[in-house]
């Protein structure tokens, strides 16, 4: 064996030996590190004790209130606050050159960095923290937002989360919420719907009027006040539009069952007073072929008014999205209320 293999096993040898040293240096400052990480890992698990504890208190007094959503998020902000906190301390202990004012520094730089990378997820989460705030709409609400329109099922600290009318979920981004206009049907306890018609200039207004009237005001869903309303609206070339009014409650049901019975309601009326409310170009070709003699008739038949029974009423399930009405968050408890 030659002087050149003697002075690489002396290398390998002293290499071994200094990792050997190291590994026990590093063995040493662990067990004197020891307490110190028993009594961090203590504290931290004291910290999330204690902001278990206060996130189930702020739950149960936003549920209390009737503000579901509210309490989730700011019950979620107490929680992660306190486990930072806790994480921060305990840092403190197994490390203690390490300095709180450090740590906070570390922590600004840090959150200024994600908050870049999470830009979008930051705004989706203060808008919804303000729509929680001022609660514009509430949980069970019927509102439209563009083209998506259902009841509120919760409002999440990233999206809105709506359930439409044929069983379907959108989510929508809070941002989105915040910034577009947002139409809220069930703000009030009522609202009014409305119904456009059309008929021929050879009926006489006053009849056709008085002859709606007496169809819809029987139907249960049609509000007594404010009365239901028939309004001569437009002159076409043919024929005149008419526009029926009436008031209902706020619940989508409501509204498309009044509507149906209505319609119906209408239509019956309409058959029984020889009124044919059809296609203007089709009436205007029908009052042209008339004989004047039958005019008259039709004139004189059309003064005895007769009125048609009311449609069987409809009934929609409860399990059905557009009878849902779960309003649980009440806004007269605001946190920012209106001024």
């Amino acid at each position: 064996m030659g002087m050149g293999d003697n002075e690489q096993i002396v290398d390998m040898t002293s290499g071994f030996d200094l990792a050997w040293q190291k590994i026990g240096v590093w063995s040493a400052d662990f067990y004197l590190l020891l307490p110190n990480i028993v009594a961090g890992i203590i504290i931290l698990f004291i910290f999330a004790l204690i902001a278990y504890g206060v996130k189930r208190v702020m739950e149960t007094y936003f549920n209390r209130k009737n503000r579901i959503d509210l309490g989730n998020l700011v019950a979620s902000i107490a929680f992660w606050i306190m486990i930072i906190v806790g994480l921060m301390v305990a840092l403190t202990i197994i490390m203690p050159s390490l300095k709180p004012v450090d740590l906070i520094s570390g922590l600004g730089l840090g959150s200024l960095a994600i908050g870049f990378a999470f830009k979008d997820i930051l705004q989706n989460w203060l808008a919804g923290l303000l729509i929680l705030l001022r609660l514009p709409f509430r949980r069970g609400d019927q509102i439209q937002i563009g083209e998506s329109e259902g009841t509120v099922v919760s409002i999440e600290p990233r999206a809105t989360v709506l359930k439409t009318y044929d069983g379907k979920v959108i989510v929508v981004p809070n941002t989105e919420v915040y910034t577009n206009h947002v139409v809220v049907s069930t703000a009030f306890d009522i609202r009014r719907v409305e119904l456009d018609i059309t008929v021929g200039y050879d009926y006489d207004t006053n009849d056709i009027i008085e002859i709606i009237i007496q169809a819809i005001s029987p139907l249960d869903e049609v509000m007594d006040s404010p009365a239901p309303q028939v309004l001569c609206w437009s002159l076409g070339a043919t024929s005149m539009e008419m526009k029926i009014r009436w008031w209902v409650d706020s619940a989508r049901a409501e509204e498309v069952i009044s509507r149906a019975r209505i319609v119906q309601a209408v239509k019956e009326a309409f058959e029984l007073n020889n009124i044919d409310p059809t296609d203007p170009q089709l009436i205007f070709y029908q009052k042209n072929q008339k004989d004047e003699t039958e005019t008259n008739e039709k004139v004189s038949d059309e003064k005895r008014l007769k009125s048609a029974p009311a449609p069987k009423k409809i009934h929609m399930g409860a399990d059905d999205p557009e009878t849902e009405d779960a309003k649980l968050d009440d806004k007269s408890q605001t946190i920012l209320p209106d001024r």
